[in-house]
């Protein structure tokens, strides 16, 4: 995924060195999936009945052979036309379990046919892994999705909040390496409704830049594609369908937390303010919190729908049902985060950034990067980028003047005029 971004011609092992040494501390190195053999991609290309259990059926599976194979499934979601992981005679599996050729209930089976979880992808699954169509018969899964890819765990420090996002870790190995650097398309998506919802920030100081968009139409049953499920679950996330999956991805892409909300279920307009006394909600997660006078919250009409910038709430949440969403993505000063999550007994992926602080540019881009990639996965159509602002309560940019000779006299160093500009404009700072 980082070298999607920014791809030095350097090992693993050697970028790991790399960012540790810029304070980018490297707490372990993993791998994206546990060892297996000989599992490779198998293409259903015939189903039948099992005669003596109605819970199996027998599949006729392409992996790429003189043959086909004959395998005995039970997975609810088999299917003619379908790619799924299948591991041959011979294969080792996770936990050190040996495929070997075997008759269930009468019927002979020359391999398995395997879920996320038998690969050890995931702690449970409810079906057999859908690979892409585009998978090749007889392909090594470990190929096709890179398992052996390297997984680097960085002990970030709180000061570096522009890194818990793939983006800013990115630009820090572009410039360790002065090569290029590739952020993600975040072009504008042209407006394909007038559809919009009102937003108002009684609280400015809180959060002076919120930005929505309403999406109508979505289909929140669509499939989240494999490579999302993969990113997401690499990096611990688990995927919930398109809807929330596009907004963790963002997250975690460009450092910016998001929210939707189901916008059948918000009345009036969204304010932006502290609790009102007696406010209560429920959170994502089923707790009823009693909220403090100084905590921060997205509400409508009818009252309290998120803690801003910790967790949503129930009410408003996303289900199958949801057709029409409100795509949030917004500044919260850390002053007003900061340690609220604690005190609700919680810490969340978007607590911990929005603490640390969260580019207050950043929020357009994330919305409109959402907003792509919902439409490619569960369709939509988005109305205009909602945008609010209170200029005078933004984090001013700061303009610092550097002297050489304070390089000279902090590092020890002798670095060219032209290296230190190359440097901070590599960081993404405007150097006059």
């Amino acid at each position: 995924w980082l070298r999607e971004w920014v791809n030095p011609a350097v090992s693993s092992a050697e970028l790991v060195a790399q960012l540790t040494m810029a304070g980018l501390e490297v707490g372990r190195i993993g791998v994206a999936a546990p060892a297996f053999e000989q599992v490779v991609v198998g293409c259903v290309i015939g189903l039948i009945p099992h005669p003596d259990a109605d819970w199996l059926r027998v599949a006729t599976v392409d992996v790429g052979g003189v043959e086909p194979l004959q395998i005995v499934c039970g997975a609810p979601n088999v299917a003619i036309g379908m790619s799924a992981p299948t591991a041959l005679i011979g294969a080792v599996l996770p936990g050190g379990l040996i495929i070997k050729q075997s008759k269930l209930r009468g019927v002979e089976s020359q391999g398995v046919l395997c879920s996320a979880k038998k690969l050890g992808l995931a702690e449970t699954s409810e079906g057999l892994l859908t690979l892409p169509d585009s998978s090749r018969p007889g392909q090594s899964v470990r190929e096709l999705l890179h398992l052996d890819d390297a997984l680097i765990e960085i002990e970030l420090t709180p000061n570096r909040g522009d890194c818990l996002g793939m983006e800013g870790i990115a630009r820090e190995v572009a410039t360790i390496n002065r090569c290029e650097f590739r952020p993600v398309s975040t072009d504008a998506v042209a407006p394909m409704l007038d559809a919009t919802f009102p937003v108002s920030l009684l609280d400015p100081a809180g959060c002076p830049h919120y930005v929505g968009r309403v999406i109508r139409g979505v289909n929140p049953t669509a499939e989240t594609p494999l490579w999302m499920k993969e990113r997401l679950r690499r990096t611990g996330v688990r995927s919930l369908g398109p809807l929330v999956d596009v907004t963790n991805y963002v997250m975690l892409e460009l450092g910016q937390p998001m929210h939707i909300f189901d916008l059948d279920q918000l009345s009036g307009g969204i304010e932006v303010r502290c609790a009102r006394p007696g406010e209560r909600m429920e959170l994502l997660n089923g707790t009823l919190v009693e909220l403090d006078a100084d905590a921060l919250l997205i509400a409508d009409d009818n009252g309290p729908l998120a803690l801003a910038g910790i967790m949503g709430g129930e009410i408003s949440s996303c289900t199958d049902a949801t057709r029409d969403v409100f795509l949030e993505s917004a500044f919260f000063a850390p002053a007003m985060i900061a340690g609220r999550a604690r005190r609700y007994g919680l810490q969340t992926d978007s607590s911990y950034r929005f603490e640390r602080g969260v580019d207050a540019q950043l929020q357009r881009r994330a919305t409109e990067r959402a907003t792509r990639l919902l439409m490619e996965m569960a369709g939509g159509q988005p109305g205009p980028i909602i945008e609010v602002v209170s200029p005078e309560h933004l984090p001013v940019e700061p303009i610092i003047r550097l002297r050489p000779e304070w390089i000279r006299t902090l590092l020890g160093l002798e670095i060219p005029a032209t290296e230190v500009e190359d440097i901070l404009q590599r960081l993404g700072m405007a150097v006059t």
